[in-house]
């Protein structure tokens, strides 16, 4: 996407000018819907005025880093925004980092603030604010949920009956190259490596989605998946670049967002493949009215093809299927046809200069051969026009490539597919099964509501295909033997699973992946 320039000729960071200047064309409209009340786009560029001019109070400076432990709330938006329109670098984390980890991101990012709110039900929720302060004295803490007297509340910074200096602030000065985020990786081993993401970076991807879906200003999003990881960032930040309105979720729950769709007339439904099976699953045709969505944007996993009938057909919504990582490379589809194909796209985003994204993807062979012919499963690999950075740390790229560490194919027409991490393998007497292609192929299964696969120790095989299977009908059983039958159309013989458990519900983290570190304790239990 080209940079915009003023009439000065200086450069404008598009990502704060379009949403400065949605606020200004919009300042009577509701911008967003937090627990039943609502802030104007005038009312809600006010308080990302009053937060910059506590950030300058403060001491914060430009380039400075902030943490964000916040859920979703309007404070959590309002202090990013803030922060940009400020050049201050934002680091938004998961709400339930411990103390010891908080610690651990403050002193990589070398960060001067931290953001919190205390855990709902934790017994002690302000510990780990205090295990940040014992560790650091001098930062600067502003909390929000809680009296207790740790550092400063955002009711006080954001009191709008104090007056408000007159800064004056100049948004064409922020160079659109300058680090606007630092974004968690959501790796499950390991230490999560902190992407850098420009201004430019992230603007460029929000563009690309809205222009693949072209919502309008009278759109009303329903955001729950977190801001601090990038789906949740990219669905807040095109439902405020459209000019639409916010419903804002501070945790998920199937009954809630259901309750939300029907008061609030949501138009723009988020979710993960779990997150949209939960929502079928509790739909109620005479509490519940769906009657008003008109897209679903969903990520993380492929949709079977049972769970995305379903979507279709009960609640009528166009689909915008997204593939990326937080490294910044995407690929993404609005065709039903390649969305119930099981594709992903045929062709990745072509990012702006200076950002990774070059639009152009191969499958490369395991062995690192090279690349392998249409149909052949090996590893995602994107072009990189730069070196991914991460924060600290060296930048990352092979030869001008970036390896996702997940497993696809493309496929005759051009389309991508999905197939797993490279980790997600099982090693069947030698021959590697891509744990997505067997839950995928369970999945389109009548009797089947959810599946994970993993491998488990075989003296013989040394790893053997281990399935925990949901039952559609708790009523109907299933037996190994019939699932074998069910799947020979589908899978060659040594991808079939060697063993099954039947249990209620697949373990999942907050993303909607299946947590296969937990399986093991799922199946002991």
């Amino acid at each position: 996407m080209s940079q915009h320039i003023d009439i000065e000729g200086q450069p404008v960071n598009e990502l704060i000018a379009t949403l400065h200047a949605v606020c200004q064309e919009r300042a009577d409209r509701p911008a967003l819907t937090f627990q039943g009340q609502s802030l104007t786009y005038r009312e809600f560029w006010n308080r990302v005025e009053r937060m910059a001019a506590a950030y300058q109070r403060l001491g914060i400076q430009a380039e400075d880093r902030v943490v964000c432990q916040l859920p979703n709330s309007p404070e959590y938006l309002i202090s990013m925004v803030a922060a940009w329109t400020s050049r201050i670098t934002f680091v938004g984390v998961d709400h339930d980092l411990t103390g010891p980890e908080l610690v651990s991101l403050v002193d990589r990012t070398d960060a001067v603030a931290l953001l919190y709110q205390p855990r709902a039900g934790a017994d002690d929720g302000m510990e780990p604010l205090r295990t940040v302060h014992e560790a650091f004295p001098k930062i600067h803490t502003i909390v929000r949920g809680t009296d207790e007297p740790v550092g400063t509340t955002f009711a006080d910074l954001l009191d709008d009956t104090a007056d408000l200096p007159d800064t004056r602030r100049d948004y064409t000065g922020v160079d659109d190259l300058g680090v606007a985020l630092l974004l968690m990786t959501s790796g499950t081993t390991g230490q999560p490596k902190l992407v850098v993401e420009t201004y430019r970076a992230l603007w460029s991807k929000t563009a690309a989605f809205l222009e693949a879906m072209r919502p309008n200003s009278d759109d009303v999003w329903l955001i729950y998946p977190p801001m601090a990881h990038g789906f949740g960032l990219k669905m807040t930040l095109m439902g405020l670049a459209s000019g639409g309105r916010l419903v804002v979720m501070d945790r998920f729950s199937p009954s809630g967002a259901l309750d939300l769709v029907t008061a609030e007339r949501v138009t723009v439904l988020p979710g993960t493949p779990a997150h949209l099976r939960m929502m079928l699953d509790r739909l109620d045709g005479e509490r519940h009215d769906v009657s008003s969505l008109r897209w679903g944007v969903s990520a993380a996993s492929p949709l079977p093809a049972a769970l995305l009938e379903q979507v279709y057909a009960v609640l009528g919504v166009e689909m915008l299927f997204i593939y990326g990582c937080s490294e910044g490379f995407y690929t993404f589809t609005t065709d039903r046809a390649d969305i119930e194909a099981g594709a992903v796209g045929r062709r990745p985003m072509d990012g702006p200069e200076g950002t990774p994204a070059d639009g152009h993807v191969e499958i490369v062979a395991l062995d690192g051969t090279g690349s392998v012919a249409s149909g052949v499963l090996g590893e995602i690999v994107y072009r990189a026009k730069v070196p991914v950075r991460y924060w600290g740390q060296e930048s990352v790229g092979v030869d001008g490539w970036y390896h996702t560490g997940d497993l696809g194919i493309v496929d005759d027409e051009g389309r991508l597919h999905v197939r797993g991490r490279t980790k997600e393998l099982v090693n069947r007497g030698g021959l590697k099964v891509s744990c997505v292609e067997v839950e995928t192929a369970l999945g389109a299964l009548p009797a089947v509501a959810d599946a994970a696969i993993f491998p488990v120790p075989d003296q013989v095989l040394g790893e053997a295909i281990g399935a925990c299977v949901v039952s559609a009908d708790p009523d109907a059983p299933i037996d190994l033997e019939g699932l074998k039958a069910a799947l020979r159309t589908s899978l060659a013989r040594h991808k079939m699973p060697d063993r099954l458990w039947i249990v209620d519900a697949i373990p999942r983290t907050k993303l909607g992946k299946i947590d296969r570190a937990a399986l093991s304790t799922t199946v002991a239990s």
